[in-house]
């Protein structure tokens, strides 16, 4: 069990360490792409003034959010606390 978990771990880091100029338009997110624009979303938000302005950063994220969302479905717990370590070592 304990292999399994370091063989998930290490393919979890692998997949999710690309660098950026291998991304494509297309390609998924990596946990820090997700940290990062959780980051921005919320400032965004929060310099946006009424709710029709906050509506439109919620549409302009959305795509963004869904994409993120998507990235722990299907995971096992093992899998799942991999990813929240990644993040917490994110920049």
């Amino acid at each position: 069990m304990k292999k399994l978990f370091v063989a998930a771990t290490l393919g979890l880091v692998l997949v999710s360490c690309g660098g950026e100029d291998e991304k494509t338009e297309n390609s998924a997110p990596t946990v820090c792409d997700c940290m990062k624009w959780e980051d921005e979303y919320r400032k965004e938000r929060r310099a946006a003034d009424g709710k029709e302005a906050k509506d439109a950063v919620k549409a302009n994220w959305k795509d963004k959010m869904d994409q993120c969302n998507k990235l722990g479905e299907g995971k096992s717990k093992e899998e799942l606390e991999a990813m929240r370590e990644e993040a917490k070592n994110c920049k």
